[in-house]
C-alpha cells in the first residue's frame, strides 16, 4: 500500500469513528438527560451546542488557516476527551448530572467545531482536486455508517449494559482517534501565512473571497439549507406523526429507520456512479426536488406512502449535502478552508436554532403546513442557486470562447 493510499484509509476509518462517536454520544447523553431530570435539558443541550457551534467556529476558523492545523485538531480530540472524562467522573461520584452535561456539551461541541476546517484540509491534501466531488459521496457512506452504528449501537449498549460503560467506550474510541490521526497528518501541507494576524482582518480576506466567488458562497448555502430539511423534520415529525397521523412511536421509528435506509441506499448508488462537472447544476435540482418531497409529506395521511417517501427524502438530503461538501472541497483553496468552513457551520447553526425555538416562539396551529412551507422555501431558494449556476456556467463558456 502507497502512502497517499495508507493516508486515505486512516482518514476514512477517522471519520467513520468520528461519526460513531457522534451517533452514539447523541444517544447516550439525550438518554442519560431524560433519565436523570427531564426533556427540557435535552433542548437547552442542544440550544448549547448550536450556540457554542457558532461562537467556536468563529475561533476555528482563523486558527486553521494561521495556525498549526496538527495541533488544531489534537486540541478539538483532546477537547472531546475532557468532556467525556468529567461526564464519567460526575456519574462515578453520583453528582446532580444536568450541569456536567451542559458542560460536556459545551467541551464536545467546541471540538468539533475547532477542527472542522482542519479536517478538510487533510481531504484537500489527499484528494486530487478533480476526484473531490466523487471522493466526496463515496466518504459520506462511510459517515452515514458510522452514524448509524453509534447510534444503533449506542441505544443497544444503554439498554444492555449502562451509561457509565457506554461512556468509557467512547472514551476508548476518542483517545484511538489520536493514533490513527497521527498517520496522515502528516500530509497536511504548510500553511500560506496572511499577511495580517489581526483575527477580524483575517475574517474580512476569508468572507471577501468567499463573497467574490460564486461557487463557493452558493455552496455554502446549499448545505445550510439542505441541513434545514433535516433541522424542521427532527422538529416538527413526532408531532406531525402524533397529531396528524394518530399514530405512535412504532411508526415514528419506521419513518426514522426510512431515512436512514434511503440517504445509505442513494450514497451506494452515487459511489458507483459517473459523476458530472463541479460546475454542474445538479445539486441545485437536487436542492428542489428535496423541497419538493417535502411539500408531498405534508399532503400524505397513507402511511406506507409516508415511510416510502421519507425514504427518497433521506436519499435526496444525503446526496445533495455530499455534493455540495464536494464543490466547497473543490473550489476553496486550503487557505481559506477554515474560515469557509466556519462559515458553513455558523450558518447552518443559526438557521437551526432559528428552526428549534418556532415551536417555543410561535402557536403552530398546523404542523403539515409549517412543513409544507419549509419545503416551498427550499424549492424557491433552490431555484435561485439554480439561475446563479447557469448564469455563472454561461459566463464561464462566453469567456472560454472569446
Amino acid at each position: 500500500m502507497s502512502e497517499r493510499s495508507l493516508q486515505l484509509f486512516c482518514y476514512v476509518v477517522f471519520l467513520f469513528l468520528t461519526f460513531l462517536f457522534i451517533g452514539s454520544s447523541l444517544v447516550t447523553i439525550a438518554w442519560i438527560a431524560v433519565e436523570d431530570s427531564s426533556i427540557a435539558v435535552v433542548g437547552r443541550i442542544f440550544l448549547l451546542s448550536s450556540l457554542t457551534g457558532i461562537g467556536i467556529s468563529l475561533l476555528g476558523g482563523v486558527l486553521t488557516d494561521s495556525w498549526n492545523r496538527k495541533m488544531v485538531i489534537r486540541l478539538g480530540i483532546t477537547a472531546q476527551v475532557i468532556a467525556l472524562v468529567i461526564l464519567l467522573y460526575a456519574i462515578l461520584e453520583g453528582h446532580s448530572l444536568p450541569p456536567f452535561l451542559y458542560i460536556f456539551s459545551v467541551l464536545n461541541t467546541a471540538g468539533m467545531a475547532v477542527k472542522a476546517g482542519a479536517i478538510d484540509s487533510v481531504f484537500q491534501a489527499i484528494v486530487s482536486k478533480e476526484r473531490r466531488v466523487a471522493m466526496s459521496v463515496r466518504v459520506s457512506i462511510i459517515r452515514q455508517l458510522g452514524l448509524a452504528i453509534g447510534m444503533g449501537g449506542g441505544g443497544i449498549l444503554l439498554d444492555q449494559t449502562s451509561a457509565i460503560f457506554c461512556i468509557s467506550l467512547l472514551l476508548v474510541v476518542s483517545i484511538s482517534r489520536f493514533a490513527i490521526s497521527e498517520v496522515f497528518l502528516n500530509s497536511l501541507k504548510k500553511i500560506k501565512r496572511s499577511s495580517s494576524s489581526n483575527p477580524m482582518q483575517l475574517w474580512k480576506e476569508g468572507l471577501a473571497y468567499a463573497a467574490n466567488d460564486k461557487n463557493i458562497y452558493l455552496s455554502i448555502c446549499g448545505v445550510a439549507l439542505t441541513f434545514s430539511a433535516a433541522q424542521m423534520t427532527n422538529v416538527l415529525v413526532p408531532g406531525f406523526v402524533q397529531d396528524e397521523l394518530a399514530a405512535g412511536s412504532d411508526v415514528y421509528g419506521l419513518l426514522e429507520m426510512a431515512w436512514a435506509i434511503g440517504g445509505g441506499t442513494i450514497l451506494l448508488i452515487a459511489a458507483f456512479k459517473h459523476h458530472s462537472s463541479p460546475y454542474s447544476k445538479v445539486e441545485a435540482l437536487l436542492l428542489c426536488l428535496l423541497g419538493i418531497s417535502m411539500m408531498l409529506f405534508s399532503f400524505l395521511r397513507f402511511i406506507p406512502a409516508l415511510i416510502l417517501l421519507y425514504a427518497i427524502m433521506g436519499g435526496l438530503f444525503s446526496i445533495t449535502r455530499a455534493r455540495f461538501d464536494g464543490k466547497i472541497l473543490t473550489f476553496c483553496p486550503e487557505g481559506m478552508m477554515g474560515r469557509v468552513r466556519a462559515t458553513t457551520s455558523m450558518l447552518t447553526n443559526s438557521i437551526g436554532m432559528v428552526i428549534y425555538l418556532i415551536p417555543t416562539l410561535f402557536s403552530i396551529t398546523s404542523v403539515s403546513g409549517l412543513y409544507m412551507a419549509w419545503g416551498a422555501f427550499i424549492l424557491c431558494v433552490g431555484l435561485l442557486i439554480w439561475l446563479f449556476q447557469a448564469s455563472s456556467i454561461g459566463s464561464k463558456r462566453r469567456s472560454t470562447e472569446t
